[in-house]
């Protein structure tokens, strides 16, 4: 490639300019290892000896397969093999890195197919072998809607995930992940799996340890895998629609909704339901509604101006006393109410 610049000062009429000028460019392309070729058949291919490229730094192997994925890309055979065969160097790798290249995978537009190259690599195995161990365990039983086994559910599920942040991906893929533990079988052939999302949030945690997620990370990883699998039904009280926002937190909800449509249609059921839909409207309606102490109109200098009483664990109570009368709909939460509804604490 040959490329002539010039710099300095133009003459430009009567006056100077100061620039670069671009005289000339030729160029003369050299592909030394066909990558043009490549690009045209749309492969990916290590430069030299793929063994001792990923010998050389063995994240070279996942970044392969991100930008295979990413780009609709094959990986070409001799490349592959030597993905198979240097598996297990991505363990020397720090998981710094592993995580941040895998997030990126998760982020691509084409998730699932990203996923499913790292499993058939054998790369999935040493980064996740909690998650590979869902492949095989069968779901399909009388009077369930399961399709699959759980880790190719949990697969078609990452497909579906309409949620573009990575980490509610990554909570998606590996979601049922404490099903391995917890399978049984009953006579009747009906499969159970009962408090999979318990034991599924503990592995999360260790997950998100062993790759060094940040505490936030890790709290989000934590909540999207313990709640996944909440009730949605016509019988639920508001006190258990707050419960459920408590404890999933405002800023995830959408995250978690897209988590349960993504589950639906991962297991081959439609994207959604009457109560899902009944449910979503509600948890509308119930985010007006105050969480807590800190929600009502009226506070503690309330309280102690129309008490008579000094700070102390009394204020505390009052307070109390008022949340569960507004939370119960006993009282509104306005301010002249709670304020008269204090003035009847003297009694």
């Amino acid at each position: 490639m040959a490329i002539k610049l010039a710099y300095g000062k133009k003459q430009a009429g009567h006056g100077k300019k100061k620039g670069a000028g671009l005289l000339t460019v030729g160029c003369q392309l050299v592909d030394i290892f066909s990558g043009q070729e490549d690009l045209k058949t749309k492969l990916i291919r290590a430069v030299g000896d793929p063994n001792e490229r990923f010998s050389e730094d063995a994240l070279r192997m996942m970044r392969a397969v991100r930008i295979a994925s990413e780009l609709g890309f094959l990986i070409e055979e001799k490349t592959f093999v030597a993905i198979k065969n240097n598996a297990t160097l991505i363990n020397k790798i720090a998981k710094e890195r592993v995580k941040e290249e895998l997030f990126k995978l998760l982020a691509s537009p084409n998730p699932y197919d990203g996923i499913l190259l790292l499993r058939n690599s054998g790369l999935l195995t040493e980064i996740l072998p909690e998650f590979d161990k869902c492949f095989g365990v069968e779901q399909k039983s009388p009077g369930r809607h399961h399709i699959y086994d759980v880790g190719t559910h949990c697969l078609m599920s990452l497909k579906f995930c309409k949620s573009s942040d990575p980490l509610t991906r990554f909570a998606t893929l590996i979601h049922d992940i404490g099903k391995p533990q917890t399978f049984k079988k009953l006579e009747s052939g009906v499969i159970t799996f009962y408090n999979h999302e318990v034991i599924g949030s503990r592995i999360a945690n260790n997950i998100a340890d062993r790759l060094r997620f940040s505490k936030k990370e890790k709290d989000k990883l934590f909540i999207l895998s313990r709640f996944h699998q909440f009730t949605v039904n016509e019988f639920q009280t508001d006190n258990a629609l707050r419960r459920f926002v408590r404890n999933v937190g405002v800023d995830n909800l959408d995250d978690m909704l897209a988590l349960r449509i993504a589950d639906r249609l991962g297991s081959g059921s439609r994207e959604t339901s009457w109560r899902l839909d009944d449910f979503r409207n509600r948890l509308e309606l119930v985010q007006k509604q105050p969480f807590s102490v800190q929600d009502l109109k009226v506070d503690g200098n309330d309280v102690m101006g129309i008490l008579g009483i000094k700070p102390g664990p009394r204020v505390g109570e009052a307070l109390n006393k008022l949340f569960e009368e507004v939370e119960n709909k006993k009282v509104a939460n306005k301010r002249e109410e709670l304020l008269n509804k204090i003035k009847s604490l003297k009694n």
